[in-house]
């Protein structure tokens, strides 16, 4: 909850995040390279999508096809349930895997088909997805650096449409692609951070798209580059540029940069009358021999694959990243088409989620999305208690608990003034109030409690918690976090019990400046980003 004493105050009690669970990314993704200069291990998402299933005489014999199956990634299992009663399917049925490319270059694949039957009609039947000897289709994919390829029983390069057919009674036509997404590691010069973005910041077909890499101090904060007017007019903006030796832009795959500037803190590249599909780009930095690599992101130009939301800034499949829809508020908005509201997200993006650094050294672990519908940052109705309908409360589009699952938080940006809050994996926000942005993602997904007084939201956030219901735990725990037991201080929240944390008053992510991130915080979210680059957030 956002701790503005300025603005109407509701009790909030406390908050239990929810974390949706994460389905697996559909739509078209990429194998790329890294650039040649990244160093330390590299994690290699490898994806299957099976696009396509036609009966060949794999079949019921009273009915359709009830198709099932099992893809096996390096010796792991993504089970997919049974299609009734189809002879033709287009599945989307996707099955990931996260595997250490530094250590393993050549990764099995295993896709199994079977019909299911009922009694009548005996066993199910196990289908013949290949020419030569046996059912199943065995791969291989090589994920040697420069390149990705397929070989086995059919063989192409990643991200192309792959097709085959069984030779024997029990047949299917099978059209998949396999993918892998090539992730560099985490941010590491300590004299410098790239902040790569783009604009528009949802192209279409024949626009120009222009990329700016800035080389920015690793001690940015919210509110540094770009206003942040949560009290009044906010803190003074601070030059937090640097100077560096080397900065580079890279679009799509290929061996060397777009753009290179030296001696610069800021550059920008046009990529001029793009195709409809994905835009694919990265920024580096370089300076006083060391390096720091954003990552590939990739943008949607047009329509999205996915049918529900569009992928904006995409650094990873769904399963592996921390997923924020950004919700356009019905009240202020039209929708994700909306230019005001894709102006907004571009801001809150920038100078938010990368406007301060841990956030900005960790963009690579974030995927951030548009809701296609429009949500509501308020209650419905005037209530006694709420008279003008100001209390927070956050809600995504009509679609939301079916077709977006997969996110790990929605944030329901608003023009007007009143007091934000988290809930329900939901959290609310104006767009230039920047310090909110990053509170509210603290509570959603993050699952950080207030560390104001007295009427925040309050729990233990075990595990690696920041509070505790005992001064004891409390007193134990702040050694771990570089402070002393005498740092600990009570919380006695409003008509309810007493909290303990150790962080620092006032000066916090979850206090009331809420800015910047402490050793608490840090854990805790650092934790969660490693669940979700192991594919458990």
């Amino acid at each position: 909850m956002e701790p503005t004493p300025a603005r109407p105050r509701g009790r909030r009690r406390q908050s239990r995040i929810a974390i949706a669970a994460v389905a697996l990314l559909a739509g078209s993704t990429f194998a790329v390279l890294i650039p040649s200069a990244a160093s330390g291990e590299t994690l290699t998402n490898v994806r299957v999508v099976i696009e396509r299933v036609e009966e060949r005489g794999c079949t019921d014999t009273f009915d359709g096809s009830d198709f099932y199956s099992r893809v096996t990634i390096d010796g792991n299992d993504t089970n997919f349930g049974e299609i009734e009663d189809e002879d033709e399917i287009s599945p989307n049925w996707i099955a990931e895997h996260v595997v250490d490319a530094d250590v393993t270059t050549s990764v099995p694949v295993v896709v199994k088909i079977s019909d299911s039957d009922g009694f009548l009609n005996f066993d199910d039947d196990i289908c013949d997805l290949t020419a030569g000897p046996g059912d199943d289709l065995h791969l291989t994919v090589d994920l040697t650096l420069g390149g990705c390829t397929v070989t086995g029983d059919v063989s192409g390069q990643c991200d192309s449409q792959l097709t085959t057919t069984g030779g024997g009674d029990e047949s299917v036509f099978v059209r998949l692609r396999v993918e892998a997404d090539v992730d560099a590691p985490p941010q590491t010069a300590s004299d410098a951070l790239v902040r790569c973005t783009h604009s528009p910041l949802w192209p279409q077909p024949g626009d120009t798209v222009t990329i700016t890499a800035e080389a920015l101090d690793p001690a940015l904060n919210v509110g540094d580059t770009i206003q942040d007017t949560s009290t009044g007019s906010g803190p003074p903006l601070v030059n937090r540029t640097v100077l560096v030796d080397q900065l580079e832009i890279w679009v799509n795959d290929k061996a060397g940069p777009d753009q290179v500037a030296t001696t610069a803190s800021t550059t920008t590249f046009t990529v001029p009358n793009v195709n409809a599909g994905d835009l694919v780009y990265s920024c580096k930095v370089a300076t006083n021999g060391e390096e720091s690599f954003t990552g590939w992101r990739r943008t949607r130009v047009g329509p999205p694959e996915q049918g529900s939301a569009v992928p904006v800034l995409l650094t990873g499949g769904r399963a592996n990243r921390v997923d924020v829809v950004l919700i356009a508020d019905g009240d202020d908005f039209t929708g994700a088409a909306d230019t005001a509201f894709q102006t907004a997200v571009a801001s809150t993006i920038q100078g938010a989620h990368f406007g301060e650094g841990f956030f900005l050294a960790r963009q690579q672990g974030f995927n951030f999305w548009l809701a296609t519908g429009t949500g509501d940052s308020e209650v419905a109705a005037p209530t006694p208690s709420d008279p003008n309908a100001t209390k927070c409360q956050p809600q995504g589009p009509a679609n939301w608990a079916t077709d977006y699952s997969w996110a790990d938080t929605g944030a329901v940006l608003h023009a007007n003034t009143f007091r934000d809050c988290a809930s329900n994996g939901m959290f609310t926000s104006e767009p230039t109030s920047l310090g909110t942005v990053l509170h509210e993602t603290g509570h959603s997904p993050f699952g950080l409690p207030d560390e104001y007084c007295c009427d925040g939201g309050y729990w233990e956030n075990t595990p690696n918690p920041t509070m505790f219901d005992t001064q004891a735990e409390c007193e134990a725990d702040a050694p771990n976090l570089g402070r002393t037991a005498a740092d600990c201080r009570s919380i006695a929240e409003t008509d309810g019990p007493t909290w303990w944390v150790s962080e620092p008053d006032p000066d916090d992510l979850m206090n009331s400046d809420r800015r910047p991130p402490r050793a608490g915080d840090i854990r805790r979210m650092d934790w969660f980003l490693t669940e979700c680059l192991d594919g458990n957030c």
